[in-house]
């Protein structure tokens, strides 16, 4: 059986913000993963940035697991912000309605539309 793969690598740091770069699909079978290491990021650093610009897929485990990461790093005075966002996954945030919640607040880059994201 062939399951999905998603690889974090810990790219840079700067004490209170990690940059993690993600590969692959963010799914149902890769969720608990990110969920796990997001986690475990948010414990050591406040602020994740994800660049998510080699993300292959997205479902709705994916968007969920970065809604709680995004709910448990604002609750302890953090941030999770996306970075190199895709255009599947700009469409997919946007028809979700999360497009205001991660690309909005300025970590969005908008390669593929070369337009900055909606003042809120």
């Amino acid at each position: 059986m062939n399951h999905s793969v998603l690889r974090l690598n810990v790219r840079e740091g700067d004490g209170t913000r990690l940059v993690v770069a993600l590969a692959g699909a963010m799914d149902w079978h890769t969720a608990p993963q990110l969920r796990e290491e997001g986690m475990r990021l948010l414990a050591e650093s406040p602020h994740l940035v994800l660049d998510v610009s080699a993300v292959t897929f997205c479902d709705s485990s994916g968007l969920s697991v970065l809604v709680q990461l995004r709910r448990h790093a604002q609750d302890t005075g953090g941030s999770v912000t996306l970075t190199s966002v895709p255009a599947h996954l700009v469409r997919l945030l946007e028809i979700s309605g999360l497009g205001r919640v991660f690309l909005a607040d300025g970590a969005g880059h908008f390669p593929e539309r070369g337009a900055p994201p909606e003042p809120r």
